[in-house]
């Protein structure tokens, strides 16, 4: 009996270890990227505890998506309009793994990393002007001028290109267009570095194969 255990098992490392069945991909949200989230169990019934400044002086309670998407800028003080906007971008992440699913197949590592990063295609840079990158090939990694990018607390990833700061952070992952691979959604914080501009944007990158490049398959700011 032992010899033919061991002969199993030997078999089964010649194998690949065939017989070792691989996790499951994570469907996972990132409730900690999400600041002001109390509560997420259910998309339509989530609790915010998050506070606005009025532009009228008082304060501005927000406590469910729909109210952030129901308010207008106008209605919050000038500088509270980033937040607001944070405040939007975070509850679309939330809204799309509320109907996505979990994925059948991963090619993607399970959490986000420099080298990850690296390697994201030139679409996955900041709109400018409200236009999105347009695909020229290349990859942040190797940019024209060269770009900075080192791991952050809390799973984020930071990118310095010569004119501007980006953080990227994992809002969730998934399925979330039906193809059954794992997607990750990342929340875009970016500035500029020499000049007045800033913004918040949400990418969706996927991978379809063992080493095969990752793209950028959606966009919010992209969409009509």
């Amino acid at each position: 009996m032992r010899a033919y255990l061991l002969n199993t098992c030997v078999a089964a490392l010649l194998l690949g270890c065939v017989a070792v069945r691989a996790e499951p991909p994570r469907h996972a949200f990132d409730e900690t990227a999400f600041a002001g989230l109390a509560d997420a169990t259910q998309l339509g019934r989530e609790r915010l505890d998050y506070m606005l400044d009025g532009a009228n002086g008082a304060e501005l309670r927000l406590t469910r998506c729909a109210q952030v998407a129901e308010t207008d800028e106008a209605a919050v003080r000038e500088d509270q309009y980033p937040l607001l906007r944070l405040l939007r971008v975070n509850c679309e992440a939330l809204a799309r793994f509320a109907m996505s699913r979990p994925a059948r197949r991963s090619y993607l590592p399970e959490a986000l990393t420099p080298a990850l990063v690296s390697d994201l295609p030139s679409q996955a840079l900041p709109a400018m002007g409200g236009q999105v990158v347009p695909p020229v090939g290349g990859r942040l990694g190797a940019l024209p001028g060269g770009a900075s990018i080192e791991a952050l607390l809390g799973g984020r990833v930071r990118v310095l290109t010569r004119s501007d700061d980006i953080v990227y952070t994992l809002m969730a992952q998934g399925d979330f267009d039906g193809d059954g691979l794992q997607d990750m959604l990342l929340r875009m914080d970016w500035h500029a570095r020499d000049a007045f501009g800033h913004g918040v944007d949400l990418l969706q990158i996927t991978r379809r194969s063992v080493g095969g490049p990752y793209e950028s398959n959606w966009r919010l700011s992209a969409q009509p």
